[in-house]
């Protein structure tokens, strides 16, 4: 009898050692990997619907014509312009300072000019009584010698009292003295205004060069404001009015000038960026434009990136709007 006891305790425990294992084992046996199928590919010619941004092809930037600071833009992006109109302005306060000053210098030749001609109607006005006064007193002596000459003659044949003789010969001697007299004075104020003559000659010469440097000056100063290369649509303005510029900065403000002519940039997934190509038809659906949509082409397939390019039919379609581009797969 204690036999058995003995086989059924040792038999328990091996069924107990048995069991234990078994469950270790299934615990530390690593779970078989289930393999999940992936979504079937979509076939070729699946129509995809991808938005994205219209864009301008034909663009033209305005640089910068100078260093200095921006001023108020009277323009925004999205406005339409017109050739030759002003887009902005580049203030240089070293043009400005130089402006201002060809502009006194001008004022104070054009005072020298001024007081010049003032100075000649004076000195005119002087000569020409002078002249007058001479050309009377010139009058004066030829009679005076006129009458001294008869009566020295007549004092010759004794046919004069003296007393008559000496007075026709003080008053030649007078009038002799004042005719000169006036007559040198006229010569002198006749030289005086050729003078003042050639001082208006060089004040109005000074004047045309400092005038010259002027138009130089404004001519600088206006090659400071920005205008519009060509009519058109502009599409951003780099700077904000206070900040400074650089000479030559090419982007300043970008002007497109043929809204005709358009591209849609849009950027798939890159399971249907790989099954599209450059060259394949596409279609361009605007929520501007009732209808179907515009036909393009694919112009690129790069760098994430597909670029439609389509022709517009309307100035209702402007760069910056959201379109959505309809492609088949290949």
């Amino acid at each position: 009898m204690r036999g058995k006891w003995l086989l059924f305790a040792g038999g328990t425990l091996f069924l107990a050692a048995g069991g234990g294992a078994l469950t270790y084992y299934l615990r530390q046996k690593p779970a078989k990997s289930v393999q999940v199928a992936s979504a079937p590919a979509l076939p070729p010619g699946t129509e995809v619907h991808l938005t994205g941004s219209i864009r301008a092809v034909n663009l033209v930037q305005v640089a910068a014509p100078l260093d200095g600071v921006a001023e108020e833009f009277p323009v925004k992006p999205g406005d339409e312009v017109f050739e030759g109109q002003i887009l902005g302005r580049v203030a240089n306060e070293t043009l400005k300072e130089t402006a201002h000053e060809a502009e006194l210098e001008v004022e104070r030749a054009q005072a020298k000019v001024n007081e010049a001609e003032s100075q000649l109607i004076a000195a005119r006005l002087e000569d020409s009584r002078a002249a007058a006064d001479a050309s009377r007193a010139r009058i004066e002596f030829q009679r005076a010698e006129r009458n001294y000459q008869r009566q020295q003659m007549l004092n010759t044949e004794g046919a004069t009292p003296r007393n008559t003789y000496q007075k026709a010969q003080q008053d030649y001697e007078a009038a002799k003295k004042e005719s000169d007299t006036l007559q040198s004075l006229s010569n002198t104020l006749q030289d005086r205004v050729q003078g003042v003559i050639k001082d208006i000659d060089l004040a109005k010469k000074t004047l045309a060069e400092k005038i010259q440097n002027l138009d130089s000056a404004k001519t600088s100063l206006s090659s400071a404001d920005l205008l519009a290369p060509a009519d058109g649509l502009v599409i951003s303005i780099g700077k904000s009015a206070g900040e400074e510029v650089h000479k030559g900065m090419p982007d300043l403000i970008t002007i497109a000038t043929d809204l005709s002519q358009l591209e849609l940039v849009l950027e798939p997934e890159p399971p249907v960026f790989k099954r599209l190509k450059a060259g394949q038809p596409a279609v361009v659906l605007i929520a501007e434009l009732p209808g179907n949509g515009l036909p393009a082409t694919v112009k690129s397939v790069e760098n994430g990136k597909v670029v439609v390019e389509f022709s517009s039919p309307s100035t209702l379609v402007r760069p910056g709007m959201t379109a959505v581009g309809t492609l088949k797969l290949n």
